[in-house]
């Protein structure tokens, strides 16, 4: 903050002892900088031929020339003669305006204000404040017009201001999760706050311009030099924190400018990205693992299944019933490796969607009712349907869908008592078809209807005689429908069952990135 307003022009004052000083840079750089909100502060020193402004977004020529009118509109109503439109310049942020170029945002002012400041030596100065793109705090404007009846109270306040958020800036620094320092073109350190003192392995927080050093953990002047030396403005880097091979921090460094193109300083932002590094590593173990897991259990599976159907001679009573938990286990193994497959593909963004065709809601609907039929009637459960007389098609993943309305009637169908009914429905609305699957179970707790939805999470309630899944059906699920735009989620009563929904939104977005 120091640096900022030193090169914005802080300097002797003309009067000595004055308690304002007379350059109107200072008073423009401590307006702008003391706001709250994106504004845009313009300054005309009376007699000059310039108006400097400074924003926080680029302006449409339209609303620069709004500024300048503005401007002389004041000074006329302040009894000076304005200079012709044509004579008075523009410098946005340190550039003249004939160097800009037309920006394509079309950012706008409002409560706009312009008035008079009285320097000392009796020079007139014209402030014009307005927010861009938003209005202005009626307190902010306020304390602005104290400039211009009692300058040097006006002048109080905003110094007051600019410390006060610098300070602000520096505690928010300081207790940032992330490692921060901040260090000149000679490597002396501007700031460190303590997060990445304890990162970098040093004993206190270094004096402020003393020489970045490398420490037993890491060498981060090295990298510091590597940049200034090879004139790069930003660079990433992965080390290894001491001896260790898998404690490991990102660096990025970065030069940093201010609004008028002057030199901040190299920006260093540490973070510790061992738990990022080491999930990366278990995920890819795990998709290593389930694709050569997967082989040999279809192979295994079949060859159990060729031996149920009698292909190499009749089995007894017992050996098939032994040979049928085999096949149910292997069928289990399967659907956790399928399961922890999508689920890594979700993780790493990979889950590709296959939108080429239209598909039919009540035609997956019935299907799986086909599939279910059997498993159904052997719980005692009577699966129904009730779908509208036409429902639109959408363009979706017809597979994806089909998993995500098998995961949430397999899981009713398990949670139901015996006897009782699993509806599967839908509804269109203008925007969105929305699916529904309701059982007569034992119904969800209100906890534990915030939290189904995670990962390995997996209710108590399951009736006896039926197989605990693994805690990913789900999970998946919500992920597979907000990858098409839509949302997943339930409602139930404890004791009366539980109903799960899913919408699909005619005009399909695009998957999550």
């Amino acid at each position: 903050m120091q640096e900022t307003l030193r090169y914005s022009g802080m300097g002797a004052l003309r009067k000595q002892g004055s308690a304002l000083p007379n350059e109107a840079t200072i008073i423009r750089r401590m307006i702008f900088l003391s706001a709250m909100t994106d504004i845009c502060v313009a300054t005309y020193l009376r007699g000059e031929d310039t108006i400097y402004v400074d924003s926080h977004h680029p302006l449409p020529f339209k609303e620069l020339k709004r500024i300048r009118n503005a401007i002389r509109q004041k000074m006329e109503d302040s009894g000076w003669e304005a200079p012709a439109e044509q004579s008075l310049s523009l410098c946005i942020n340190g550039v003249l305006s004939r160097y800009i170029r037309h920006p394509r945002q079309k950012h706008t002012l409002k409560s706009a204000t312009t008035f008079e400041v009285r320097l000392p030596m009796k020079r007139s100065l014209f402030l014009f404040i307005a927010g861009v793109d938003g209005e202005l705090d009626d307190e902010f404007l306020m304390e602005l017009r104290v400039l211009s009846s009692t300058p040097e109270v006006g002048y109080r306040v905003l110094l007051t201001h600019v410390l006060q958020h610098a300070e602000d800036y520096h505690l928010i620094l300081a207790d940032m999760l992330d490692g921060i320092i901040l260090c000149d073109d000679k490597g002396r350190i501007r700031f460190m706050n303590e997060r990445a003192r304890r990162m970098c392995g040093f004993e206190q927080l270094p004096h402020r311009g003393s020489l970045l050093h490398p420490t037993p953990l890491c060498d981060l002047q090295k990298i510091l030099f590597e940049a200034i030396n090879d004139g790069i403005t930003q660079l990433n880097r992965v080390i290894p924190l001491g001896n260790s091979n898998t404690q490991l921090i990102g660096v990025n460094v970065r030069y940093v400018q201010n609004l008028l193109g002057q030199p901040v300083g190299w920006l260093m932002i540490l973070r510790d990205i061992t738990a990022s590094w080491q999930s990366d590593q278990i995920r890819s173990m795990i998709s290593i693992a389930s694709h050569e897991l997967n082989t040999p259990l279809a192979s295994m599976k079949n060859t159990v299944d060729l031996l149920l159907d009698g292909e190499v001679g009749p089995l007894s009573p017992t050996q098939q019933k032994f040979l049928k938990i085999i096949r149910d286990d292997m069928g289990r193994l399967q659907r956790l490796l399928t399961d922890m497959l999508d689920l890594s593909r979700l993780e790493d963004s990979k889950l590709e969607l296959d939108r080429r065709r239209n598909v039919r809601i009540e035609f997956i609907i019935n299907k799986v009712i086909e599939s279910y039929k059997i498993f159904a009637k052997s719980r005692g459960i009577t699966l129904k349907a009730r779908i509208p007389a036409e429902l639109s098609s959408i363009r979706s993943d017809r597979d994806r869908i089909t998993q995500v309305l098998v995961n949430l009637v397999d899981n009713a169908i398990k949670y139901s008592d015996f006897g009782s009914e699993v509806v599967i429905a839908a509804e269109e609305t203008d925007d969105e078809i929305v699916v529904s699957v309701s059982d007569q179970g034992a119904g969800i707790s209100e906890e534990d209807l915030n939290k189904i939805f995670e990962k390995f999470v997996q209710l108590n309630n399951l009736p006896e005689g039926v197989h605990r899944g693994f805690g990913l059906g789900l999970s998946i699920a919500r992920e597979i429908v907000e990858s098409h735009g839509g949302r997943l989620w339930a409602s139930s009563t404890p004791g009366e069952g539980s109903t799960f929904y899913f919408s699909l939104p005619k005009n399909l977005k695009e998957e999550k990135k």
